[in-house]
């Protein structure tokens, strides 16, 4: 029997996560099943097990990847150097989400699950420690322009990292609960509110 390929088995992988994400955005997590996955990708039963064993397999596999390398190019920017302020940096953080395509209330409904399924949390876990680890990496650059020390750099870093995330939170959040909002739009309106 010959050896499926490493991109014949990512392609089978991408198929079935953006089959996941259509049937998630109708039915909702709680409500989605394996079963409607294998109804939305017209693949067998097996061949969805063969890659993916529940939801929060493939919530990670999603996460890492459609979502982690935008994420990660952020990162890649500030080893070379690249200082790019906080209001900039959730920019990309939030055009990278919308380009995904995972809509913001998807993103909440995950984050509800998560709360009550051990397998959701950890890979809520394991995903918000990736997220904040690569904002506190893209924000070092500019942190190093605004402190005086190292430990100063690390600190600024760390607690604007953890700013951007809130604030990329409350995007998401408001979107999903108020409907559509342009980046750009919630972007100048955190700026104008602050600057007041």
């Amino acid at each position: 029997m010959p050896r499926v390929s490493k991109e014949y088995r990512e392609a089978r992988r991408d198929e079935i996560a953006r089959a996941a994400v259509r049937v998630l955005e109708r039915k909702g997590v709680r409500e989605t099943s394996i079963a409607d996955i294998v109804v939305e990708s017209g693949l067998s039963t097996g061949a969805i097990y063969s890659h993916f064993t529940n939801k929060a397999e493939l919530a990670r596999y999603i996460v890492g990847r459609f979502l982690f390398p935008r994420i990660d190019e952020l990162e890649a920017g500030a080893a070379r150097g690249v200082a790019l302020p906080p209001v900039e940096v959730l920019r990309r953080m939030l055009t990278t989400i919308s380009d995904t395509g995972l809509s913001p209330a998807l993103v909440v409904q995950f984050w509800g699950e998560s709360l009550g399924d051990p397998e959701m949390g950890a890979q809520l876990t394991e995903t918000a420690g990736h997220l904040m680890r690569a904002l506190g990496a893209a924000l070092t650059p500019w942190a190093r322009a605004q402190a005086a020390s190292a430990d100063q750099v690390a600190a600024l870093a760390g607690s604007t990292a953890r700013t951007v995330a809130s604030l990329a939170q409350g995007y998401i959040a408001n979107t999903a609960v108020f409907g559509p909002r342009t980046v750009d739009e919630y972007l100048a309106n955190i700026v104008h509110a602050l600057e007041r």
